[in-house]
């Protein structure tokens, strides 16, 4: 009985999971792939399932969240995030964003790959998010635009223009 082919976009996870545990310095991280919302906890992350034409857009997302995670995991130390975070939901949210924004600069000033990537996961997240058709100020929640404000000052570079909108309002 002949083998069924392999869908395109196997070669493409194994890949993204190789690179996201090299990145994480982190073999025993397992990396698996899911139409639920992505996610890092402990040695586990879940990336957005690819569709299997593998599109430019899928790609990014993938790549970009994984290395987000992949960073995330080699340069987050939870007991002082822990110890330092504030109380209330919108300040943790903020201060959360903030220590995203960090552990992506890492890699962004030391990577040109991953800074693309990551470049590209952000603005694909935040479009997901609805950040691109914000026209007020309640429609941009403060902890993505001040995360990008700090991404902006840590790596010098500007927000997508898809999003710039949202963070001058």
């Amino acid at each position: 009985m002949a083998a069924k082919p392999e869908s395109p976009s196997e070669p493409f996870k194994r890949a993204v999971t190789v690179a996201v545990r090299s990145l994480a310095a982190e073999p025993e991280l397992e990396v698996n792939f899911s139409a639920e919302p992505p996610v890092l906890k402990g040695l586990k992350a879940r990336l957005p399932s690819p569709s299997r034409n593998l599109s430019a857009h899928d790609v990014a997302l993938v790549r970009g969240t994984g290395d987000a995670y992949a960073l995330r995991k080699a340069y987050h130390d939870e007991k002082v995030n822990n110890k330092f975070r504030p109380q209330s939901p919108e300040g943790a949210a903020i201060f959360e964003a903030a220590e995203q924004a960090r552990v992506e600069a890492i890699g962004s000033l030391a990577m040109k790959g991953v800074k693309a990537n990551l470049a590209s996961g952000l603005e694909q997240r935040l479009l997901n998010r609805g950040l691109g058709k914000a026209r007020a100020k309640d429609e941009a929640p403060l902890a993505d635009v001040l995360g990008l404000m700090v991404r902006e000052k840590l790596t010098g570079e500007s927000p997508p223009a898809s999003i710039a909108a949202a963070v001058e309002l």
